[in-house]
Formats: structure tokens, sequence, C-alpha cells
């Protein structure tokens, strides 16, 4: 961010306001089925009726180390309840001029622990200590073990063992082909499954392992309730 902060400054690139950062964003082309595995997995949930009956649905949400603003400007943005990342901040003449906030990948347990919390992305930014907030288990929005989540690359690997730690999924996402990130993201049993090639389409490998696994613990809510 340092880098592109001074290459702002001298004028090299373009986007030098946060709102250029968005514009930018929507010409982003996102990988296979995104985003249409998201509406596509909520619909499989509605129509299961007991998942209907104890008031299951499905929340998304996005990590990362990259900018928010470029995220925020994608046509998939809208899919997802939050979106956390590094932040640039403007100048009085509205012009990118220092770091506001930045992602590093340790840091992306803070924003897991939030959305465990039940703590809203306003209410962290405002008073980020919040995040350490004494909460029973009972208490907690999303509970770790009906979280699933999803990374590519080793920046990830303390979110998928802060996940997989307490109960959830986590799935290792590479390239076309097996790279080292990739046997980074398998090796040392990090994560739950994969890595998988970036495919969201029906019928790819990663798509019916996460439709497996978001019906497995849908019925491990229902059984819970009934019990």
């Amino acid at each position: 961010m340092t880098m592109i902060l001074q290459l702002i400054q001298d004028d090299k690139i373009k986007e030098n306001t946060n709102e250029n950062l968005r514009k930018l964003g929507k010409k982003i082309q996102p990988y296979k089925g995104v985003p249409e595995f998201i509406p596509q997995l909520k619909k499989m949930i509605s129509r299961n009726d007991s998942f209907v009956e104890f008031g299951i649905n499905l929340e998304f949400y996005i990590i990362s180390s990259g900018f928010e603003d470029l995220i925020n400007g994608t046509n998939f943005s809208k899919y997802f309840k939050e979106i956390f990342g590094g932040q640039f901040a403007e100048n009085n003449k509205g012009k990118i001029s220092t770091i506001k906030s930045s992602v590093t990948f340790t840091e992306k347990t803070k924003f897991l622990y939030a959305i465990n919390k039940g703590i809203s992305k306003p209410e962290l930014r405002k008073d980020p200590s919040r995040v350490n907030d004494s909460i029973g288990d009972e208490k907690r929005r999303i509970p770790f073990e009906n979280m699933v989540y999803l990374g590519d690359s080793p920046g990830d690997i303390p979110c998928f063992s802060a996940v997989k730690g307490q109960g959830g999924s986590s799935i290792g996402i590479m390239g076309k082909r097996t790279t080292m990130k990739g046997l980074k993201l398998a090796r040392g049993n990090r994560t739950t499954v994969g890595p998988y090639t970036r495919n969201y389409q029906r019928g790819s490998d990663l798509r019916r392992m996460l439709e497996t696994i978001v019906n497995k613990i849908g019925y491990e809510i229902v059984e819970k309730n009934r019990s």
C-alpha cells in the first residue's frame, strides 16, 4: 500500500481517489460461478423445509488484504453482507493522501471474531477494541462451527487455523494448476479440504464440496435444536 500510495502521489497511477478505485473495481472479472453461486446456495437452503423451520440462512463476507473501495466497486460486492479490507484516506482536495487502515494476514482473524460476536463493521471501525469483549459462546451470533472460510494464499493460514480449530470448515483455493501456494495451503493440515481450483460453477469439485458442507452444517443445527 505504501508503494501504491507513492505512485499515486507521483501521478503515476490515475486511480488517485477512492471513487476512482471503485470505478476500477467494475472492470474486475470474477472467477467462474461468481457471484451466481451465492444466490444459488441461498436458494438451496430456502427450499429445505427443515432449514426454514429453524430459521437457517446464509451470509457471505469478504476479508481481504486488498483495497476495500476496489472490492466495493465490483459487480459482486452487493452479494456480501460486509466487506473488510485496507483503506486509503483522502486530503481536502479529494485525492488519496495516506493509508487509513491495512489488513495483515494476522489481523484478518480480528474480523472473523467480529463476525463471530455479531459486531458490525461500523461498530468495529468506531471502536476496534470491542472485538476483545468477553461474550459467552451461547450469545455469539455466528458460532465458528457454522463458518466456512475460503482462502487462496498462505496469508489466509491464520484464519484457516482459527476456523478449523474451533470446529468450522476451511477450504483452500488455488489456480488452474497446482502451485506452490496450493501446496502451502495443503501442507500442515491447515485446511479441512482442498485446495480446489477456483471454479464455483454447478458440478465443479469446489461447488459440490460447498454444497455438502453447507448442508452438513444446516442439518447439525437442526439436530441440535430438536434435541
